[in-house]
């Protein structure tokens, strides 16, 4: 559930990435529009990112696995951050973990062949 997504991983990341001096833009997927990352991320010293948020082992939406393709091919910035749960002191260091991901190349395509990630 997308929900369970936000609130476990999506949410502490966001407060996190704020408190380091980015402004993240929430997505919102509807009959319209579908497969867009999670975040759209914007910092004055780091060029955007887009971010998608999974808990760990749950797979891209069949619109992601269209459109992610494309974004790659086009070189738009992608990064796909999933963990288990990064609320509370336990959950801390695996965020910060995550968030240093955001400063290595791109890890999307990765989730998009079979048997790398558990994904697709």
């Amino acid at each position: 559930m997308k929900q369970d997504e936000t609130i476990k991983i999506g949410d502490p990341l966001r407060i996190y990435m704020e408190h380091k001096g980015w402004k993240l833009i929430k997505t919102h997927g509807n009959q319209f529009q579908a497969g867009l990352p999670d975040y759209y991320a914007m910092h004055r010293h780091y060029s955007p990112r887009w971010i998608e948020t999974k808990i760990h082992g749950r797979p891209l939406t069949p619109a992601q696995t269209r459109l992610f393709p494309i974004m790659l091919s086009l070189n738009v910035p992608l990064w796909i951050i999933d963990g288990h749960d990064f609320r509370g002191e336990q959950g801390l260091q695996r965020l910060k973990t995550a968030y240093n991901k955001l400063f290595q190349p791109s890890n999307a395509a990765l989730y998009l062949v079979p048997g790398m990630k558990g994904f697709v």
